[in-house]
């Protein structure tokens, strides 16, 4: 009677992996069919072998693994959708741990519920950045950047921010001259941290892949506006592009006029991150800028 029992949960795990594998969207449902269709079979097995059995214990272990497969293949296949539920992956999550008694196997359920927990709270801080930070502000603030990242502003450069935002209404409504204004008493007061700060906006705000790249387009056209480039302005590009999430494919086909030392052919570890950073920061000077006409 109770292989028959075994095997009737089995087959019912069976069953919701292959639809899941198929289907992943569909991972949350099937989840909860898989519990509800073993809930009676559970149950009387239990009742039949006690609940530390190790009969009991495997099987109820077995179907604790997939509930939780079930739950990491919502988050993952549903997490970028605006119809993702925070509490249907902690649900059956949660259904998942009250089923098995394995170290393991809780532990593993453990690591993702905090894994949810930490992604939820993520969202929340980009969302949160996202309001504060207005795209054009943010756009106008790169041409400012990349103007100010060689320690000069050439006449040239203010010259074509003035004609994009003219012809262009490339920043919106902003008040192109009162914004350039704010930014030089900014960066005369904050020095060389106002860049840091711009950086630190960057790494906070979420954006669409449209959005990076005209972001990497203004800070491009802003550095070839005075007809050089020096290598501080390349060094501090390779930062700036450090966090975006692009690819480099899609920058060079945007902008092909770059050339390969602006691009780095490592992968953007921390540490490296950290020393291009440091390698930029610690080296370059800020003057005090004059007020922009």
């Amino acid at each position: 009677m109770t292989e028959k029992i075994i095997h009737n949960i089995e087959s019912e795990i069976d069953q919701t992996r292959k639809k899941r594998k198929d289907n992943k969207l569909d991972s949350y449902e099937l989840g909860t069919e898989l519990l509800f269709r073993t809930k009676k079979n559970l149950d009387q097995l239990e009742s039949m072998t006690g609940a530390n059995d190790p009969k009991f214990m495997l099987i109820s272990d077995q179907l604790a693994k997939e509930v939780l497969q079930c739950g990491i293949d919502y988050f993952k296949a549903m997490k970028d959708n605006s119809k993702f539920s925070e509490a249907n992956s902690l649900e059956i999550l949660n259904s998942a741990r009250q089923l098995s008694n394995n170290v393991q196997t809780i532990s593993r359920i453990d690591d993702n519920i905090e894994g949810i927990h930490d992604w939820v709270k993520a969202q929340a801080h980009h969302d949160s950045q996202n309001k504060i930070y207005d795209f054009n502000k943010i756009l106008l603030k790169t041409a400012f950047s990349f103007m100010t990242c060689d320690g000069h502003i050439d006449e040239h450069e203010v010259a074509l921010i003035k004609k994009m935002a003219e012809e262009e209404t490339l920043f919106g409504e902003i008040n192109i001259a009162e914004e350039l204004d704010a930014f030089i008493k900014g960066i005369n007061v904050m020095g060389i941290s106002y860049l840091k700060d711009y950086i630190s906006i960057l790494r906070n705000t979420k954006f669409t892949p449209s959005q990076e790249l005209s972001l990497v387009k203004m800070a491009v056209t802003t550095l070839y506006a005075d007809q050089k480039v020096d290598y501080n302005e390349i060094r501090f590009f390779r930062i700036f592009r450090s966090m975006l999430g692009i690819s480099d494919t899609l920058i060079k086909k945007q902008c092909p006029e770059l050339t390969e030392e602006f691009f780095e052919s490592d992968i953007f570890s921390h540490s490296f991150l950290s020393q291009l950073f440091d390698d930029y920061f610690d080296k370059i000077q800020m003057p005090i800028f004059e007020k922009l006409h």
